[in-house]
């Protein structure tokens, strides 16, 4: 049984719901959120075509961020979902923001496993984003740094052999040049899609040279620096600077 028919809606770039008016009653309110979540916008971008899903808040501390979804189409990276505050238009006006690209973590964001730190640099981005303004976009299938399940098999070389992560993550793959398979071409072509024009600044929280390089060959101008979460148990500091020497060594990048 179909209870929803889904239209798709060409646009030039995302257009973000709108609040309920100060005259707009429960009922009339209902029916039009009703209507919108039915629409799929669809934004052409570089030849590529970016459609966003159903967006809506999420209450962080005291304070409100918006969320939505949005895939390129034939994109090798599924759903990004995208985090903003307060709001696209105060955003994009400002001509520069706080930026995180998030990778997926089912194992440490999901559930909780005690040498991850990816959770609390996700949070400490969510802090930022809520009080200061700016946008995430999480990337499930960035899991593992793009290898998905085989994170696992780090985690047990990891655990039974009392090492760090890039430590393990060399000793199973055991070629440096594919420890780490995403890139974040299609996290660009998104902010595009969302109306974020050439020359926009964002101020990239990470030392991740391939996530810098990917908002630049996009037209995007960059600064950067490392997101610093607090709380960090002993081995979530040690994975943390394995990464960041490992990485900065190598120019290459890290969560």
């Amino acid at each position: 049984m179909v209870l929803f028919k889904v239209q798709n809606q060409k646009t030039t770039e995302y257009q973000p719901v709108k609040a309920k008016g100060a005259r707009e009653t429960k009922n009339v309110f209902i029916k039009k959120v009703r209507k919108e979540s039915l629409v799929r916008q669809q934004v052409e971008v570089d030849n590529f075509q970016v459609t966003f899903g159903v967006e809506g808040p999420i209450i962080f501390g005291m304070n409100k961020i918006r969320m939505v979804s949005a895939e390129v189409k034939n994109g090798r990276w599924g759903k990004h979902y995208i985090l903003f505050s307060p709001d696209l238009k105060t955003l994009i006006t400002s001509r520069q923001t706080f930026l995180r690209l998030d990778s997926g973590c089912l194992s440490g964001v999901v559930f909780g496993d005690k040498t991850c730190d990816c959770l609390q640099q996700l949070r400490k981005a969510q802090e930022i984003i809520s009080k200061n303004g700016g946008i995430i976009i999480h990337i499930p299938e960035h899991d593992g740094r793009g290898w998905g399940e085989f994170k696992m098999s780090n985690q047990r070389i990891m655990d039974e052999c009392c090492l760090d992560t890039i430590s393990s993550a060399l000793a199973f793959y055991k070629d440096e040049s594919i420890i780490d398979q995403r890139d974040f071409r299609e996290a660009a072509l998104v902010l595009k899609a969302l109306g974020f024009p050439g020359g926009y600044k964002f101020n990239l929280g990470t030392k991740n040279s391939k996530k810098e390089r990917a908002l630049i060959e996009a037209d995007f101008m960059v600064s950067s620096g490392p997101v610093e979460p607090r709380g960090l148990n002993g081995k979530q500091r040690m994975n943390l600077k394995a990464k960041y020497d490992y990485w900065q060594v190598n120019q290459k990048g890290t969560k």
